[in-house]
C-alpha cells in the first residue's frame, strides 16, 4: 500500500493517499471502483477548450477533478471547427492533455465515430442560424434516435440566435430556448434585452462586470413536499440546483442573455423526423413528464442612458429548463434528459476566472485589477464558484441514463457506509429508521439530498408517487395519518444500509487490497435485499401506527358528546 505521502493528481493539487480513497481517485478493495460517465463536448467558432475568453478550461477542471466518489466523468472534447486557442502538443503536452481538442472538424458522421460510445453529449453553440457548419439531417437523425434511448444532452448559447447553427434543430433542446429570430430571441442591446450585470466596484455598469467576484442571484422553482401539517409547507429546487451545501441560488452575471421557456410556451404535442426517423413525438408521454423552467433570473431596473449599454426594461426570464426523460419511458420509448441554459456564458472563464487584460475596460488595465481572477479573487468569490462549480456537476450527474443513476447510487451507499463517520457511528442493530436518516443526511453532503431522492426513485414503483402528490395550497384538510414521502425514502435506505453493514462486518479487519477487487455482485445482493426490507418496517410501522390512531379516534368520539356547553 502506498505512504502516505500526498500524490500529485492531473488537477495539479496535492492529497495524500486517505483523501485520494475519500475522492474515489484511489480505488482498493472493499471499496467499487466509481461509476465511469462518459461526456462528448460539441462547441464550434471561436469556443476553446482551453483557457480563454471563450473558454471552457473551469469546466473541464471541475469535472476532471470532482470530489465525488460514486463517479468519474470521461469527457471527450470535439470541435465542429479549428480550436484556435488550443495549447501546442509538442512543446506542452500536459495542457494538451487536459484542453486539446480531440476532434477537429467534427461531424457526428464522421468514420470510426459511434456516438452510442456516450452517456451526454454537451453542445455550447455560437453560430447562428444558417451557418454551414450547423448539424445536418444525418447528423441529427442519428442523435434523434440517440437521444430517444436514453441519452442526455445539455445546451446554451446566448443572446439573439447565437447558437442556432448547432442547437436550434435538435428534439426537445429547440423548443425549450429561444434559439432562432422567429423565435423572438433577445437582443445583444436595447432595453429588451436580458442584462443580469451586478454593478461591481465602478461608479457606473461597465462590461468586465461579468468577470468581478459577484455573482447574480437567480429564483429556483420550487417543488412542494408532501406534509402532514397545513402549517408546514415544505419544498425543494430541482435535483440540478439542489448544492451539498444547500439549495444553489446564484450564477454568473452577463449583460445579454438568452431565454429559456417555460411549459405552457412550449408545444408538447409537436412532431420531428429526420432522413428515415419520421413522426416522432418530441415529448412522448407528456402527461408523465414534460419540460420546465427550473429557474429564473432577474434584469436590474438602474441601468443609467449613459451606461455601455444604456437603460434596460426590468423583469424576470428564464435561465435554465429541465426534461426528465425519465419520468415518460414506456415500453416504445425511452427519451433521456436535458438541461439547457440561458447563455454559455455561465460556463466560460471570461466569467468564472478571470478576463483578459487586453478586454478590461474598468481601471487599473493591468494584472492588478481583480476582473482579471473573477471568482478567485477573493474568498467570497471562491466561495460562490464552489457552489456554481456543484451546479456544473449537478448537470452531468443528472443528465446521466438510468444504468448509471443505478450505479451511482449502489456506489454512493456502499461508499459511504465503508468512509468516515458512518463506518465509526453506525450498528446494523440500530432502528432502520435512525440508519436511515444518518445515511440520508450523510449522503446529501456527498451529493445532494434531492439527487439522493431521485436516486431513490429508480429503485421504487413509480406508482408509489401518486399517493404522495401534494394538493396545490391551500389545501385545508391534510392527511393526520399520511407520512411523508421522505418517511419512505429513509426507511428504505435505512434498511439498505443495513444490509450493507452486514455485508462489511463479514469482512475480516484490514481486509483492505490493492490488488483484490471488491465483488459487485455481493453490494447488488445486499442492496435489493435492504430496500424490500425497509419497505417491510415501513408497512409495521404503518400498521401499529393505524391501530394507536384507531384508539385515538375511538377516545375523541367518545369525548365528543361530554364536552362542557358554555
Amino acid at each position: 500500500m502506498p505512504d502516505a505521502q500526498t500524490f500529485d493528481v492531473i488537477s495539479g493539487k496535492r492529497f495524500n493517499r486517505f483523501e485520494l480513497a475519500d475522492r474515489g481517485d484511489l480505488v482498493f478493495f472493499p471499496y467499487l471502483r466509481p461509476c465511469r460517465v462518459k461526456i462528448l463536448m460539441v462547441v464550434d467558432a471561436s469556443i476553446s477548450f482551453s483557457h480563454s475568453y471563450f473558454g471552457l478550461s473551469h469546466v473541464l477542471d471541475v469535472l476532471r477533478n470532482n470530489p465525488e466518489f460514486y463517479v468519474k466523468f470521461d469527457v471527450t472534447r470535439a470541435h465542429r471547427n479549428t480550436d484556435n486557442f488550443k495549447p501546442n502538443q509538442a512543446t506542452d503536452p500536459i495542457a494538451w492533455s487536459r484542453y486539446g481538442p480531440h476532434f477537429e472538424g467534427f461531424r457526428f458522421t464522421q468514420p470510426n465515430f459511434n456516438l452510442n460510445d456516450f452517456d451526454q453529449v454537451w453542445f455550447y453553440g455560437f453560430y447562428g442560424e444558417g451557418h454551414p457548419t450547423g448539424l445536418n439531417d444525418a447528423e441529427l437523425e442519428l442523435l434523434s434516435r440517440w437521444m430517444d434511448n436514453g441519452g442526455g444532452v445539455f445546451a446554451t448559447g446566448d443572446h439573439f440566435n447565437l447558437g442556432a447553427a448547432l442547437c436550434s434543430r435538435i428534439p426537445r433542446v429547440r423548443s425549450m430556448r429561444k434559439w432562432t429570430a422567429a423565435q423572438g430571441v433577445p437582443p445583444a442591446n436595447s432595453p429588451i434585452r436580458h442584462d443580469t450585470l451586478l454593478k461591481g466596484s465602478n461608479a457606473n455598469y461597465t462590461f468586465d462586470d461579468e468577470s468581478d467576484d459577484q455573482p447574480m442571484r437567480i429564483t429556483p422553482k420550487r417543488y412542494l413536499l408532501s406534509s402532514w401539517s397545513p402549517f408546514l409547507r415544505r419544498s425543494r429546487p430541482h435535483p440540478v440546483l439542489c448544492g451539498q451545501d444547500g439549495v444553489i441560488d446564484i450564477l454568473p452575471d452577463h449583460p445579454h442573455e438568452g431565454e429559456v421557456l417555460d411549459t405552457s410556451e412550449i408545444n408538447l404535442t409537436g412532431k420531428f423526423g429526420f432522413g428515415s426517423y419520421l413522426n416522432q413525438d418530441e415529448y412522448p408521454n407528456s402527461g408523465a413528464a414534460a419540460p420546465e423552467r427550473i429557474a429564473r433570473a432577474f434584469i436590474q431596473g438602474d441601468h443609467q442612458p449613459t451606461d455601455f449599454k444604456g437603460s434596460v426594461n426590468a423583469k424576470s426570464f428564464g435561465v435554465i429548463g429541465a426534461y426528465d426523460g425519465h419520468q415518460a419511458d414506456d415500453a416504445n420509448q425511452k427519451p433521456g434528459r436535458v438541461v439547457v441554459d440561458s447563455t454559455w456564458h455561465h460556463w466560460f472563464d471570461v466569467n468564472l476566472i478571470g478576463r483578459p487584460i487586453t478586454n478590461l475596460d474598468s481601471f487599473p488595465m493591468n494584472g492588478t485589477n481583480p476582473k482579471t481572477q473573477g471568482f478567485l479573487a477573493t474568498p467570497a468569490g471562491l466561495q460562490a464558484l464552489s457552489r456554481i462549480d456543484n451546479y456544473f456537476r449537478n448537470v452531468a450527474v443528472w443528465l446521466s441514463p438510468k444504468t448509471k443513476q443505478r450505479c451511482m447510487l449502489k456506489r454512493a451507499t456502499w461508499g459511504i457506509v465503508l468512509r468516515y463517520p458512518l463506518i465509526e457511528r453506525l450498528d446494523p442493530k440500530m432502528p432502520i429508521w435512525e440508519l436511515g436518516g444518518t445515511a440520508y443526511d450523510a449522503l446529501g453532503q456527498r451529493a445532494g439530498q434531492c439527487i439522493m431522492s431521485g436516486w431513490l426513485l429508480e429503485v421504487l414503483p413509480r406508482d408509489l408517487l401518486k399517493i404522495f402528490d401534494v394538493p396545490p395550497f391551500p389545501e385545508p384538510n391534510p392527511c393526520l395519518t399520511c407520512p411523508p414521502f421522505e418517511l419512505i425514502e429513509r426507511y428504505v435506505l435505512g434498511g439498505i444500509t443495513r444490509e450493507l453493514l452486514e455485508l462489511g462486518y463479514k469482512m475480516d479487519d484490514g481486509a483492505v487490497d490493492e490488488k483484490r477487487e471488491m465483488d459487485e455482485r455481493s453490494v447488488t445482493e445486499a442492496f435489493n435485499q435492504g430496500a424490500a426490507r425497509g419497505i417491510g418496517e415501513v408497512l409495521k410501522g404503518l400498521e401499529s401506527s393505524l391501530q394507536s390512531t384507531r384508539k385515538q379516534h375511538k377516545i375523541l368520539s367518545d369525548v365528543l358528546p361530554k364536552l362542557t356547553q358554555i
